[in-house]
């Protein structure tokens, strides 16, 4: 707590330096050139909001004028939160026009969303951040999103897999040819997973060709490119050039119109092992996306793998962790049903200066898993009923991402509200 208010006291102090230097600071870049600029408070400052962000573990950073103040807000382990006050709104286009002139972007215009991109060293290592402008009411916020702030790829073995849903991922993801779709929400880890899919895929034997928009993670041995609206390099063109050239595995980053759905069925089709990712609340949900997007039935039943469908819940702060027992008849008992018995004891976290008073602390996944096994490939050319197609998935072994996060709160990694949240939303 000592070491949050120091770093506070001092982030004060930048502002207030950045407030009453912005004339001395433009005579100094007059007198000595870039690199004491470079010193200057306000270049501190934004370096200073930057590292606490990449630091603390932060996903984005939420810079919002207000009509007074100046809002941060950081999103950590998949929630908003105030880490630190506000400062003087007068530190705003300061701040602004510093921030878009690391990201390339336009500092003279402040009447249109803008987006761009900067590379952050720090501590040796180079971290991507996404930065997006939009004019509002008071000024311009700006949103950074810190891609990967670790620097490093997760591995398949690294995803919280349960030990029965690895193995079919293991499956799926080594097949020569088919189509394996990975969905869920914005903020879901869908992309985590993609990335692990390639990792372990990725020999000297494979020509592995990803499309993505954009480019979030650099991967030595795989050909990645970026998708370029300006000139006309979309999904579906990219894929398009990308059957050309002789890839053995191919990722899309998301089949967001029927166009890229169909040229990708189109792919896996013709042998290759296509990966992509959907935007649907579960499994089922996303089959009959595709469907309504109007793939045939038996275009999907031909070249459909599976479908991972995924969540993201906190994990309980092992350094606070605390048991408890379940009362009868709480809210609780309902969400784990069978699994309940009097007596039974779960986690949860009090809420220390690790986890900033939360219990909380990092995130994992909770996984739904469809396989593509005959008698649902039957069924899915027989029937779109979503019913039909759903008891046929459960009666071929579907684990729900409901029945994994409960596992997974038995295990005592997660509680029960925190798979309620994620699933069916609210506190």
């Amino acid at each position: 707590m000592e070491q949050e208010n120091a770093w506070e006291n001092h982030l004060k102090r930048l502002a207030h330096q950045a407030l009453h230097d912005v004339q001395d600071r433009v005579m100094m870049v007059r007198e000595h050139g870039a690199e004491r600029r470079e010193q200057a408070p306000i270049v501190r400052l934004t370096n200073e909001l930057l590292e606490h962000a990449i630091r603390t573990g932060a996903s984005d950073l939420h810079i919002e004028p207000q009509k007074e103040e100046l809002r941060f807000r950081y999103r950590v382990d998949g929630v908003l939160r105030e880490l630190h006050g506000t400062m003087p709104i007068k530190l705003h286009p300061l701040l602004v026009s510093r921030l878009k002139i690391m990201a390339g972007m336009d500092t003279s215009e402040h009447r249109k969303p803008l987006d761009g991109h900067l590379v952050y060293l720090l501590d040796g290592r180079k971290v991507d951040l996404r930065v997006a402008s939009m004019p509002i009411r008071h000024g311009e916020s700006i949103v950074l999103r810190i891609m990967n702030g670790s620097g490093q790829l997760r591995r398949m073995g690294e995803l919280g897999m349960s030990e029965q849903n690895a193995k079919i991922f293991q499956r799926m993801v080594h097949a020569p040819s088919g189509m394996l779709i990975l969905t869920g929400p914005m903020n879901s880890g869908k992309t985590t997973s993609l990335y692990a899919a390639l990792q372990e895929l990725n020999t000297a034997e494979r020509n592995i060709v990803t499309l993505e928009d954009p480019v979030e993670q650099l991967v030595d041995g795989i050909n990645q490119m970026e998708i370029n609206e300006k000139i006309g390099l979309d999904f579906a063109k990219g894929l398009r050039a990308m059957l050309r050239m002789d890839a053995n595995c191919i990722m899309v980053g998301e089949a967001r119109d029927t166009e890229t759905a169909q040229i990708a069925v189109r792919a896996a089709l013709t042998g290759h092992l296509l990966l992509t990712t959907l935007h649907a609340r579960d499994s089922c949900s996303a089959l009959f996306r595709l469907l309504e997007m109007g793939i045939q039935p038996y275009l999907l039943a031909a070249t459909l793998t599976g479908i991972v469908a995924q969540r993201l819940v906190r994990c309980i702060c092992p350094v606070c962790r605390e048991s408890y027992e379940v009362q009868a008849g709480s809210e609780e008992t309902a969400l784990l049903g069978r699994h309940y018995h009097p007596g039974l004891r779960l986690y949860r976290g009090r809420g220390c200066p690790e986890c900033h008073g939360t219990g909380f602390r990092g995130r994992m996944a909770i996984h739904e898993i469809l396989e593509m096994k005959d008698a649902l490939r039957a069924r899915l050319l027989r029937s779109k009923e979503p019913d039909a197609l759903r008891r046929a998935a459960e009666e071929a072994g579907l684990v729900s991402m409901q029945q994994d996060g409960v596992q997974k709160v038995l295990q005592g990694l997660t509680t029960i509200g925190e798979v309620r949240r994620a699933l069916y939303g609210g506190d």
